[in-house]
């Protein structure tokens, strides 16, 4: 009954009254593996120009809220997901992405044998038909957000390191001109250089209008470097709210037991 009542008092805050067009509104998605439901009545919305953070421990469920929110997992009942007023659910991954949102993956990785240019160029793949000379400006536009990618752009992408190789996979989903993209923990396994290094791009990508969901188990580096956070417990959301003003709240709902989720 405890445990109860310490859930309802972080119960999650209303999301913005009136979304601006291109924001990312997430309604009550429930979503899971076959029979087995990992997060429950989830609402989130990201507008462009925001970075917000999505925390929770281990198993908490947020690489699963985000594989249902990009279609790659099909939501349980009860999920709308839309994308300025354009409804998403039940489209197909490449649907969704070619509407503007677009999701690095956890453990995503490089194509190794393939140049980090060809690797990149993969992600405008959709959008071919614009033709090289956009696609050149799209790709000069990754390179100077990640000018080692430049360096290297002729090496093959396994040659980089695991920093360079995650600036790849965010360059690659960039190629798709998103306008929300989706991050599950760009900071896992990186060294602090790196991670500052990739968050200062993300701080870029912020000011130039797209929207940012990032999940992230750093709460101190999330809270840091984002504009709101959601916090997921056990597949639910329990505390919501300005970065700046959920610290302690964030805290405790992180240090609860966590369910079975990923």
């Amino acid at each position: 009954m405890a445990s109860a009542k310490r859930d309802h008092s972080m119960a999650a805050m209303p999301n913005p009254p009136t979304p601006e067009p291109g924001t990312l509104n997430v309604r009550n998605l429930s979503a899971g593996y076959r029979r087995m439901t990992v997060v429950s009545d989830v609402c989130m919305t990201v507008a462009p120009g925001e970075i917000v953070a999505l925390l929770g421990r281990n198993g908490a469920g947020k690489s699963t809220a985000l594989l249902a929110t990009a279609g790659t997992i099909r939501p349980h009942q009860g999920s709308v997901v839309e994308l300025g007023g354009l409804a998403l659910h039940g489209h197909r991954p490449e649907a969704i992405a070619s509407r503007g949102l677009a999701l690095v993956a956890q453990g995503h990785r490089v194509f190794p044998e393939m140049t980090v240019a060809e690797n990149l160029r993969i992600g405008a793949f959709a959008r071919r038909r614009l033709g090289r000379r956009v696609l050149d400006t799209d790709l000069s536009r990754v390179y100077d957000l990640f000018p080692v990618l430049k360096q290297f752009g002729q090496r093959p992408a396994g040659q980089l390191s695991g920093g360079q190789q995650q600036m790849v996979v965010i360059g690659q989903a960039l190629m798709g001109k998103p306008k929300i993209l989706m991050l599950d923990e760009p900071s896992g396994g990186l060294a602090p250089a790196v991670v500052g290094d990739v968050y200062r791009a993300l701080a870029r990508l912020r000011d130039d209008g797209i929207g940012l969901l990032v999940v992230e188990q750093d709460l101190d580096l999330a809270l840091s470097r984002s504009t709101r956070a959601y916090v997921l417990r056990n597949g639910r959301i329990v505390v919501s709210g300005p970065s700046g003003d959920i610290r302690d709240e964030a805290r405790k709902a992180m240090l609860g037991p966590t369910g079975d989720g990923r």
